[in-house]
């Protein structure tokens, strides 16, 4: 998309206004299907997308999309009075998992285990076993440290 608003005679401040337009027409949209939902179910409706006479609504799992798909009928009825247009074709697809969000903290482990593994690990002198050891080192240190 950015590509063909590029491909214009239009300045960047004008492609960019024009996706900001976009943008706030995909929320209104989405806004107007919200509202002719009950409360628990327009709060798992993330994002909406009409062209021509298709829909694409977006939700966060695949549960909620399931019961999206059995609202079909008013949502559509919904969009064809919102846009004025017939909406004649609802797609509901769910967004993938974002990791960034869910990001988990490593766990450091406990002395006993860092114990344990420097006692398994002190009899090779091999380039693992050094490197190994010197890990165990660190861990402990940091440990004492917090």
């Amino acid at each position: 998309m950015l590509k063909k608003l590029s491909n214009h005679s239009h300045s960047s401040s004008d492609a960019l206004l024009h996706i900001q337009q976009r943008l706030n027409l995909h929320k209104q949209t989405l806004n107007a299907v919200k509202a002719n939902l009950d409360d628990q179910l327009a709060t798992h409706c993330v994002h909406i997308i009409v062209n021509n006479e298709t829909a694409i609504l977006f939700t966060d799992s695949s549960i909620w999309a399931s019961k999206l798909l059995y609202m079909r009928t008013p949502i559509l009825q919904t969009l064809s009075d919102y846009t004025g247009g017939r909406i004649s074709s609802l797609k509901v697809k769910v967004l993938t998992y974002n990791p960034a969000e869910h990001k988990k903290t490593p766990q450091n482990p406990s002395i006993k285990t860092l114990n344990a593994l420097s006692s398994a690990n002190t009899s090779s002198s091999d380039k693992l076993s050094t490197s190994m050891r010197k890990l165990i080192h660190i861990l402990k240190r940091n440990r004492l440290l917090d």
